[in-house]
């Protein structure tokens, strides 16, 4: 697994747009940001999480581009919910906006620990 540290490139791509998520894998960036929070709105949610998890697990193999998930933030209500639905895709990383303070929220930390996918259960988090 790539550090963070050694991510050059970040691309935010909207988790409703199954065309920008195919096409953000063809770009350079050294990970992918498949966001839930301020690109999608809240009537797109459901179908976003499931197109998310979808686009995960089809790309198992993510040495050249990372995949990370952009939540909602914690305060919104919301985060159970992304988390849930995208963690059987095993994502490289989570990234969790609107941080205040910094301690691995515990349901980050639950979710990390059920993963049902045949890779490695980890977890990563960014936050911003």
């Amino acid at each position: 697994m790539t550090p963070v540290a050694s991510i050059r490139s970040w691309l935010f791509v909207p988790g409703d747009s199954a065309r920008k998520q195919e096409k953000a894998t063809a770009s350079a960036a050294d990970a992918l940001i498949l966001d839930l929070e301020d690109s999608v709105t809240p009537d797109r949610l459901p179908q976003a999480r499931r197109q998310v998890c979808d686009f995960l697990r089809a790309r198992g193999e993510r040495a050249a581009q990372q995949q990370w998930v952009r939540v909602n933030a914690l305060s919104s209500g919301r985060l159970s919910e992304d988390l849930a639905a995208v963690m059987a895709g095993a994502p490289d990383g989570i990234v969790l906006p609107k941080v205040a303070f910094w301690s691995l929220p515990p349901r980050l930390r639950n979710h990390s620990s059920r993963s049902t996918t045949t890779r490695t259960p980890r977890m990563r988090a960014w936050r911003v």
